[in-house]
């Protein structure tokens, strides 16, 4: 086996490990944004300011799961695919990557 060969070899099983990484980033992603929209429809009655922090986060939550797309090469369309797959509340989409204080 060459030496060429070799590297070529340990090249794609690191390729391998990113991409598992990257996938799995990803899953994370899209969980973490499942459980803050489940977290804000089990609080239909909340106050006005626990009502506003779940919306911060699922705002906060659905621009990582943008960008976590975007590192993974799904460039076009996230805003789009977040709404139709996760559904999140109109407020947080529109709060999305915007600064709070």
């Amino acid at each position: 086996m060459s030496v060429r060969h070799l590297r070529q070899q340990q090249q794609m099983g690191i390729e391998r490990e990113l991409m598992k990484e990257q996938s799995g980033a990803l899953g994370r992603a899209g969980a973490a944004l499942a459980a803050a929209i489940a977290r804000y429809h089990e609080n239909p009655n909340a106050r006005e300011e626990q009502r506003e922090q779940l919306l911060d986060e699922i705002a906060d939550r659905c621009w990582q799961l943008q960008m976590q797309r975007e590192f993974t090469g799904f460039v076009d369309g996230n805003r789009e695919y977040i709404q139709r797959h996760y559904a999140p509340p109109a407020e947080a989409m529109a709060r999305m990557g915007k600064p709070r204080g």
